[in-house]
């Protein structure tokens, strides 16, 4: 009987050593697995906030393609189904832009089409271009563009724009810098619009007026702008996580406000990936042309050259080459400290030889510069911003007379290095 404690002690310690071997031998599988799974998570979490790093085929949740999207805005709805089943949404398109999301390069190259550009169309003669959607749906304008400005677009949405301030409104409001008073009372299209000036959250209601608004020295050309001031705005919206809660209520207002030919999966991809591209890499840029008019009826007459030369640098990612004119440059003073900051900017700027067509106070104010590329030539607003000792910030977009290269708005950050210069 002595023995048996002595037996028991060693079947005791083979035991213990044999889930020993066993704890030991499943270790490096769950360290494995932690390495496997951390890999995941940095992977998913790039996927949704910096999807450049990623290698496209693990793009899950993010393009990893070019792609250029047809993006028509109308403010009446004329809902109709074909022989073939599909749905389509007619009416006259307010909005018209182009969307190129190059996902290898990182860039957002948006071309904003204004709404009365003139176009000959088969068997329905000379149009304006947002008549187009009316005539048979978003393929004949998707096709008319495309012979148009010789460029493949490969999908189309429809937005209906008095279903999209429910959007606004359930995401919280969207913030806007208002550049003038706005004031326009249509009882008829029940619009009414009442904006101050400056930088504020608008409502759905108030942020569809902003985008409506015409009536002002610019016309239908300064409604493109604000109209780029809108997407910069949502853009910039999509980073707020409060826009990622909402979602499911978002859901709900989808089929009602939005018609596209994409997967919504795919509308989730382009969305993440817009949220994505930084500010440098952004440009929305109007078709550039100019007034003209045809039988009576005032069109926007595209410039052929200057077109051809803005589709390649935004859709072929070509390099502008840069003539030896001198820049055409407004100046509008921004500045709260500083209401001579235009004129003094302008002496400045002659000095290199630029010519300065146009100065004026901006009605909000500014502590941060713009310097907006008018022709989405980057180089050329860089050249001015370097004239200005790199103060300000470089934005490839329209702002104030469509005939200049560049318009600054001068905020307050150029103050003191004018007045030193004047010294």
């Amino acid at each position: 009987m002595s023995y048996t404690p002595h037996r028991y002690s060693t079947q005791k310690r083979l035991q213990e050593h044999k889930e020993s071997r066993k704890k030991a031998a499943s270790l490096p599988l769950f360290r494995l697995f932690l390495i496997i799974l951390t890999f995941f998570l940095i992977i998913f979490s790039l996927n949704i906030y910096n999807p450049s790093l990623v290698p496209g085929q693990l793009r899950v949740i993010s393009l990893n393609k070019k792609k250029n999207i047809l993006v028509l805005g109308c403010d009446e709805i004329l809902s109709k189904t074909e022989e073939h089943g599909q749905k389509i949404w007619k009416g006259r398109s307010d909005t018209i832009a182009i969307v190129g999301c190059d996902a290898e390069k990182n860039t957002l190259n948006i071309l904003n089409i204004p709404r009365d550009t003139k176009i000959r169309v088969p068997h329905f003669g000379l149009q304006k271009m947002n008549f187009l959607n009316s005539i048979a749906g978003p393929i004949f304008t998707k096709r008319a563009l495309e012979k148009m400005l010789k460029i493949k677009i490969d999908s189309y949405v429809i937005v209906n724009v008095k279903g999209l301030n429910e959007i606004i409104d359930e995401v919280g409001g969207i913030t806007i810098d208002v550049p003038q008073r706005m004031q326009y009372k249509d009882y008829s299209g029940m619009l009414f619009i009442d904006l101050v000036p400056g930088k504020q959250v608008l409502n759905g209601d108030q942020a569809l007026g902003f985008v409506r608004f015409r009536h002002d020295a610019l016309g239908d050309i300064g409604r493109i702008q604000r109209q780029q001031a809108f997407i910069r705005a949502a853009i910039n919206k999509l980073w707020d996580p409060v826009t990622f809660t909402k979602l499911p209520q978002l859901g709900s207002m989808y089929e009602k406000t939005i018609l596209t030919n994409m997967k919504t999966k795919e509308l989730i991809k382009v969305a993440n990936f817009a949220r994505n591209v930084p500010k440098k890499n952004q440009s929305i840029v109007m078709l550039p042309g100019e007034f003209g008019s045809e039988d009576g009826v005032s069109y926007w007459v595209a410039d052929q050259e200057q077109t051809r030369s803005i589709v390649r640098r935004l859709f072929y990612g070509e390099k502008i080459i840069e003539n030896d004119e001198p820049i055409k440059i407004a100046i509008l003073n921004a500045s709260k400290k500083d209401n001579l900051l235009a004129t003094k900017l302008s002496h400045r700027l002659r000095q290199y030889d630029h010519s300065i067509m146009y100065t004026q106070d901006h009605k909000s104010y500014l502590k941060t510069t713009k310097i907006y590329a008018q022709n989405g030539n980057y180089e050329t607003a860089l050249k001015v911003k370097k004239n200005l000792r790199n103060i300000g910030e470089i934005i490839v977009g329209n702002f104030g007379p469509p005939d200049t290269d560049v318009t600054i708005l001068a905020g307050d950050d150029l103050v003191d290095f004018i007045n030193k210069e004047g010294n």
